[in-house]
This record gives C-alpha cells, sequence and structure tokens, in this order.
C-alpha cells in the first residue's frame, strides 16, 4: 500500500493569499483569508506527512517553552 500524498497550497483569492493542507479527496485552511467566491492555487508543495508531524510537533514545543516564559 503506498502513501497518500498530502498538499500544502498556496490559494490566491479575492482577499489575498491564504495557506491551505490538504490531500486529493479534502484539504483545510490553516492562514490567511477564506477564498470567498473562490480561490487559484498558485503554487503547491507535496509533503511528506511523518516529516510536517514531526516538524510541527518540534514547533509546538518551541511554542510552549515560550509561554512559559511570559
Amino acid at each position: 500500500m503506498g502513501s497518500k500524498k498530502v498538499y500544502l497550497d498556496v490559494v490566491c483569492g479575492p482577499e489575498g493569499n491564504s495557506l491551505n493542507i490538504g490531500n486529493d479527496d479534502h484539504g483545510h485552511r490553516l492562514a490567511g483569508p477564506k477564498p470567498w467566491g473562490g480561490g487559484q492555487t498558485i503554487h503547491r508543495f507535496e509533503v511528506d506527512p511523518d516529516e510536517l508531524i514531526r516538524e510541527a510537533q518540534a514547533y509546538k514545543e518551541f511554542a510552549n517553552e515560550d509561554d512559559e516564559d511570559e
């Protein structure tokens, strides 16, 4: 069984660019305005989901350390 593809898309919408994560079936906007009325993918990165999770977890731990310092 092959691994599913995961994409990070930069989408240009009427109110500006947004960052989305998804696969061939579903997606989720991570940052930026919703592309009301539609949008166009202007760049797509294919990412390794395990690497993405590992790096996101590392940054989450880093952010939690900053919160403790306040």
